[in-house]
């Protein structure tokens, strides 16, 4: 699914009518969809729709004239004389009155038919307004928000909950807090960033019509992964595969105190398949993993006070000759030795390489190593690591997540998972794809070093690291998503992750 601006589908629409699409026809493929999906996901029998005097209003009004025909009790109110209305709009306005001339009526005064309205309802229908909104909605159009928000009703907003900017996750002013936003054609920044996404409920996307020779002249801002692309990307597993056939992983991880993030890094990348783990380790901890992690190899290194000395990389060379890929950092600790041993790893790794959490703290200096795994490196920051390397705002970077993803990954020519809501993860060439999955039960210290396992272990198996990371983050979200079905957010622990894994994939793989 792609990820549109709002001036991209106005060029879209541009382009359409220039073509002979005519408005008119978006509108009512747009307005129908919506109306077939408030049928079709919501039991509703009495719908109050406010509509504005742009297109998103008109969208609402077809959609309630759809809801009129299948025999929904409908009330609709447009904000303006039928004479202010858009031409389009005004046409669907009078379609809707000749089908249902008690149907419709115009808002005055203090609105206060559409807060009678609104307590006789079980559903709010809102288009007010859409793509358009770059200041804080005033006067009656805030009038309008507020009735709605107060109502005890399901809302369901049509494209954007009415007072939210496309672009941006930011928040204007009032907004409706939609329980249901149907998006028209694509998705916008706003249904996926936040705080702006935690007012759009679920979200459907439908067609309105656009030809595929138009939808694909504009390059998108972002794409949004799906469950059936997650299933078509998942490496496949051979009938007469082995071992080697999955992949040799080595993970340098782990100090005195941090065991358990070597311990998480290494069951992930069993849970998604590796064929062999190895886990490079201080051998100060080596007792406590060997009795923890009964599936994987360890390989003790030599250490200074239980974190790697610089000798440790000497020892691991051997090993790092025969992996398939990589990961380093969750849990070495940011001594000064421990960021040498990093760093000549870099120098000199062949394969695959993730790096995470400490694996990523020597890099401040020395970024041009990226140059030297360039094409095969997935870095996995959340936006206070990003901040340290790059010197910005973790505030910032949270709120420009999808250009800081794009514009570091192509810089560097590496793969960036820039964690958070919604993680985005950035290409070497310029792409970003944005994940849908995951909740606050991910909010927890050792989560990020399941996902760097789970990202490991699908190189292993054969994915790109592009692919692996875009896959991990799904698989990561998801599993905290299935486990919400039985357990609180709150409850999640990472081993949960782990345990829940197996069925989580077996599900995307039968979808």
């Amino acid at each position: 699914m792609d990820v549109l601006t709002g001036a991209q589908i106005r060029e879209l629409d541009r382009l359409a009518a220039k073509e002979g699409l005519a408005t008119e026809v978006l509108m009512e493929n747009a307005g129908q969809a919506a109306g077939d999906v408030i049928l079709h996901r919501l039991a509703v029998s009495r719908v109050a729709v406010v509509a504005g005097k742009g297109g998103n209003g008109g969208d609402a009004l077809v959609a309630a004239r759809r809801l009129h025909e299948a025999g929904i009790k409908v009330r609709a109110f447009t904000l303006s004389p039928f004479k202010d209305l858009s031409p389009v709009s005004r046409e669907k306005a009078e379609l809707l009155a000749a089908v249902a001339p008690d149907a419709l009526d115009v808002l005055s005064g203090e609105l206060t038919k559409l807060k009678e309205a609104l307590l006789w309802a079980d559903c709010a229908v809102d288009g007010l307004v859409g793509i358009g909104v770059d200041r804080p909605l005033k006067g009656r159009y805030a009038q309008a928000v507020q009735a709605i928000n107060q109502a005890s009703v399901k809302r369901v907003a049509i494209d954007l909950p009415s007072g939210l900017p496309s672009d941006s996750g930011n928040l204007l002013g009032s907004a409706v807090r939609a329980d249901l936003t149907i998006c028209m054609a694509a998705y916008k920044p706003a249904h996926l960033l936040y705080p702006a996404r935690s007012l759009c409920g679920q979200i459907e996307v439908v067609g309105v019509g656009y030809p595929r020779r138009l939808t694909e002249t504009v390059t998108p801002l972002a794409h949004v992964v799906d469950k059936d692309w997650v299933r078509d990307k998942l490496p496949p597993r051979p009938p007469a595969g082995h071992k080697g056939t999955f992949g040799r992983v080595l993970v340098v991880a782990g100090s005195i105190g941090m065991s358990g993030a070597a311990i998480l890094c290494c069951q992930g990348a069993l849970r998604t398949g590796a064929g062999l783990v190895t886990l490079a380790c201080p051998k100060a901890i080596n007792p406590i993993l060997e009795a923890t992690l009964t599936e994987a190899i360890t390989l003790p290194l030599p250490d200074e006070e239980g974190h790697l000395s610089e000798s440790a990389f000497k020892t691991v060379s051997p090993a790092l000759e025969r992996a398939d890929v990589l990961a380093v950092g969750p849990g070495l600790s940011r001594h000064e030795a421990v960021g040498q041993v990093v760093l000549e790893l870099l120098k000199r790794v062949k394969v695959p390489v993730i790096l995470d959490a400490d694996g990523l703290f020597p890099l401040k200096s020395h970024l041009k190593l990226l140059k030297e795994v360039a094409g095969r490196a997935v870095l996995t920051p959340h936006p206070g690591e990003l901040s340290f390397l790059i010197d910005r705002p973790a505030s910032e970077i949270d709120e420009e997540r999808i250009e800081v993803a794009r514009s570091f990954a192509h810089e560097h020519g590496v793969v960036l998972v820039l964690k958070g809501r919604p993680t985005a993860i950035g290409t070497p060439e310029g792409l970003v794809y944005l994940n849908p999955t995951g909740n606050t039960g991910l909010a927890t210290g050792g989560s990020g070093d399941v996902l760097t396992g789970l990202i490991t272990g699908l190189i292993a198996g054969g994915a790109s690291p592009t692919d692996a990371a875009i896959l991990g983050a799904f698989l990561h979200g998801y599993t905290a998503d299935y486990l919400v079905r039985d357990i609180a957010e709150r409850s999640i622990i990472p081993s949960d992750l782990i345990d829940a894994l197996p069925f989580v994939i077996a599900e995307v793989e039968r979808c």
